[in-house]
């Protein structure tokens, strides 16, 4: 299962949050990411819906299932950028270009890219590509 570039932004804070030790708030991720509560509270019905977060009483945890998305579409990020580099563009505009389209690749053809590139472990900005078990 794919995931928006919407959806990883919300998946990115309650991820910082649980890796310090804490579970997310919905007044702190609104805050985060600017919006209103009522917002959040709609998308993190979603994301809970799709199996990436579970929320209790205490606050919200990403899940395995949330990691291993976030993890899959960085490593498309990261791959296309590399592409996009070995084909001429800089860093920057590889970046830029990637974010365009990089949750809409399926996984086998970024598997198969990372191969065809030589299964790079950075990308240009010097970022780990996440392994993943596609």
């Amino acid at each position: 299962m794919s995931i928006s570039r919407r959806e990883l932004s919300y998946l990115l804070v309650i991820k910082k949050y649980n890796d310090q030790g804490q579970l997310a708030k919905l007044s702190w991720i609104a805050k985060q990411l600017n919006i209103s509560p009522a917002s959040a509270y709609e998308e993190l019905e979603h994301l809970e819906g799709k199996g990436y977060i579970k929320k209790t009483r205490s606050g919200i945890e990403i899940t395995s299932e949330g990691r291993k998305a976030i993890d899959n579409l960085i490593k498309a990020h990261r791959v296309i950028e590399s592409l996009l580099v070995e084909i001429g563009f800089s860093p920057d505009d590889a970046c830029k270009y990637s974010t365009q389209f990089d949750f809409a690749v399926p996984e086998e053809i970024i598997e198969k890219l990372h191969k065809y590139l030589g299964e790079p472990k950075k990308c240009p900005h010097g970022e780990v590509i996440p392994l993943t078990n596609s």
